[in-house]
């Protein structure tokens, strides 16, 4: 009897020890995990306060280019305008006065393109589907060689004004490197949204990359840290098909609760 007792005392010492060792264990799994929870989310806020930072940085340029810099742009082409009428006896002076104020023209028509592209007023004011659609719009006026088609479907309401911001400079970003590095003739967009979520697919015609690459330290990678950056903070994440000679084909996902 003292040994049968003996016995049960040290099973149940035994599943004692068990049962505490599986408790610390879950407890400390447990925190690690609200460690790791807390850790990511502090990067998110320091990612987010630096897209932040970066935002209102465009936002005083853009002011800058448009109050400072518009201005005397514009006096100047009234200036030139008011000169030109005094050149009429003086062929020479007139074609020089002439192309002068052409290339005045296009300095002011890039200035008001670089306005735009730093601080879109449309994503503000009409939201995401209009903003994108006028910024493909406006592609054939500077890449004529190149057919850019913007689709989108199931978007009947504005979004989070994260999210849009966002998506558009993701969108911004990815036409960017097709015209810029891709080579590509075609380009097309696709913005939809699913349930609980909002997709964005970009592809081109071009020449294609390596994504694993183009992520190597030291390479300039195309700007797929900052667009990925940028989808982290609203929860997104971007999938990158893509291969040399083969074009490339994106898939953006976000999550509307974000």
């Amino acid at each position: 009897m003292i040994i049968t007792a003996g016995v049960l005392a040290m099973v149940l010492m035994s599943g004692f020890i068990v049962l505490f060792l599986a408790f610390y264990q879950r407890r400390q799994a447990q925190q690690r995990r609200h460690l790791q929870e807390l850790e990511e989310r502090h990067q998110r806020e320091l990612l987010e306060a630096s897209l932040q930072s970066q935002e209102a940085e465009r936002r005083r340029i853009a002011t800058n280019l448009h109050d400072d810099i518009g201005t005397m742009l514009s006096a100047t082409r009234l200036s030139l305008a008011g000169v030109f009428s005094y050149l009429n006896d003086n062929p020479m002076a007139t074609s020089v006065v002439r192309e002068t104020r052409e290339l005045l023209e296009e300095t002011v028509n890039n200035v008001r393109q670089m306005t735009k592209e730093l601080l879109p007023t449309t994503l503000d004011d009409l939201g995401l589907v209009v903003a994108l659609d006028e910024l493909i719009s406006k592609l054939p006026q500077t890449t004529p060689e190149v057919s850019v088609e913007f689709h989108h479907d199931g978007i009947d309401q504005r979004l989070n004004a994260r999210i849009e911001l966002a998506v558009y400079r993701v969108a911004q970003e990815l036409v960017n490197n097709s015209l810029r590095h891709a080579g590509a003739s075609r380009i097309e967009l696709l913005l939809m949204q699913q349930a609980d979520r909002l997709l964005l697919t970009v592809s081109d015609d071009g020449v294609g990359f390596d994504p694993a690459a183009a992520r190597l330290p030291g390479q300039p990678g195309l700007g797929l840290k900052n667009i990925e950056s940028r989808l982290n903070v609203i929860g997104g994440h971007a999938i990158f098909d893509a291969s040399p000679g083969k074009g490339t084909y994106v898939i953006v996902a976000v999550p509307l609760t974000a």
